[in-house]
């Protein structure tokens, strides 16, 4: 019953009730076919669209398009060009959308004879959609999101470290990935291609050790309770992940996103960090808030994992307390690696921050991935470890 996909189930059912009907069998074997539907239905693979649109480049108004080999350009008025082997300069204008001395009307279509496509000389698989917006053009890299995991892998993933762990984030990007879909609909693409979304570098940054996990994992996802899991991840969560509700405003926490101990990124970079800021530039930052000068700031109240809840600002026009990741935000994420902090001090215009941990701290620790491959676990321990209770399992592509 595996095997079976939904509509195979739905054609199974009713071809079985068209005989119970008609041949008056009794209840008991109704009742034995609606069993055999709902197994069919607990167990069926999801069909998943085999392609993703990704926004690569957004908002321009000139881009070069080209390829090694025979390249084809075609239009919605179902016009098609064929480019020997180089560059063109594609540009926008008010009559649409011009190449060489030709004037094409969007949406256009560029794909390669060869399968790999150059936007800005940055190698893509697939083909490209060239659609207007405001005068402008966005270019958009539609491919089978397998090979977009390949150019994913690279950037969310140091490329040398253990094949498990880099087995390990490449389910949770595909997850990602899958889940995501529509995302940026309103733009005419599915997911960008920055940290919004996932960082996505096209063909040229893949390499041997990344294709391996994607090719390793291919077409597997993680689940929990029939549906996609939410595969969030971060770089080093510095002892301990944290329950998202510290962090968003989700009406409800995911049992497999309640944190749990990691114990394998003590020795990671950013596992601890200290920071010196000027008052005044921490002042800046807060602007929205209506703060005066700075005078404290007091941790007040810890999360499940350990970290700060909420932060306490006196200042020279009064109190305002904050959440302490949307502080860490607000501030700059780079210079404030979490909201862990081990304490905040304050000399003169100077405060000054010790804390754990790089990112919001929540799902998977990359760096405790890594160090669990490095301690012999298998990339499904590391998920099993750190999203509790989900199931890998397979997806078909439609």
């Amino acid at each position: 019953m595996k095997g079976y996909r939904k509509t195979e189930c739905f054609k199974i059912l009713f071809f079985h009730y068209g005989i119970i009907k008609r041949h008056q069998i009794n209840i008991k074997v109704l009742s034995i076919f609606i069993f055999f539907f709902l197994c069919c239905n607990i167990y069926a693979l999801d069909d998943v669209q085999e392609n993703i649109s990704v926004g690569i480049i957004l908002n321009t108004l000139s881009f070069t398009a080209g390829s090694s080999e025979d390249f084809f350009i075609s239009d919605a008025s179902n016009k098609k060009l064929k480019f020997t082997k180089g560059t063109v300069d594609v540009s926008c204008s008010e009559e649409g959308i011009s190449i060489k001395k030709h004037l094409l009307s969007p949406p256009l279509k560029i794909e390669s004879s060869n399968g790999v496509i150059f936007a800005n000389s940055k190698p893509y698989r697939g083909y490209l959609m060239i659609i207007k917006s405001d005068n402008k053009i966005n270019i958009i890299n539609v491919l089978p999101i397998e090979d977009y995991i390949k150019g994913v892998l690279p950037k969310e993933a140091a490329t040398n470290w253990s094949i498990e762990a880099l087995k390990s984030q490449a389910v949770i990007s595909r997850t990602y990935a899958i889940t995501s879909l529509n995302k940026h609909s309103a733009q005419g693409f599915d997911i960008c291609s920055t940290t919004h979304c996932q960082v996505y570098g096209g063909a040229g940054v893949e390499t041997d050790s990344c294709n391996k996990a994607v090719l390793e994992t291919q077409c597997k996802i993680l689940s929990y309770d029939g549906k996609f899991a939410q595969t969030v991840f971060h770089a080093n969560c510095g002892g301990y992940t944290e329950d998202p509700k510290y962090i968003w405003n989700w009406k409800d926490t995911p049992p497999y996103l309640k944190g749990v101990k990691c114990g394998y990124c003590a020795a990671a970079p950013h596992t601890k960090w200290e920071k010196t800021l000027d008052e005044s530039f921490i002042r800046k930052q807060l602007s929205d808030n209506n703060i005066g000068k700075i005078k404290n700031i007091k941790i007040k109240g810890k999360t499940s994992a350990g970290a700060a809840k909420k932060l306490k600002i006196t200042h020279s026009k009064g109190e305002v307390t904050l959440n302490a990741y949307q502080f860490r935000l607000a501030v700059d994420a780079w210079y404030i690696k979490s909201h862990d902090f081990d304490f905040i001090k304050t000399d003169g215009d100077k405060f000054y921050f010790k804390g754990r941990g790089w990112g919001h701290k929540v799902g998977l620790c990359q760096w405790g991935a890594k160090g669990m491959a490095e301690k012999g676990k298998t990339y499904k321990e590391i998920l099993a470890h750190f999203y509790p209770g989900t199931k890998i399992k397979k997806v078909v592509y439609k």
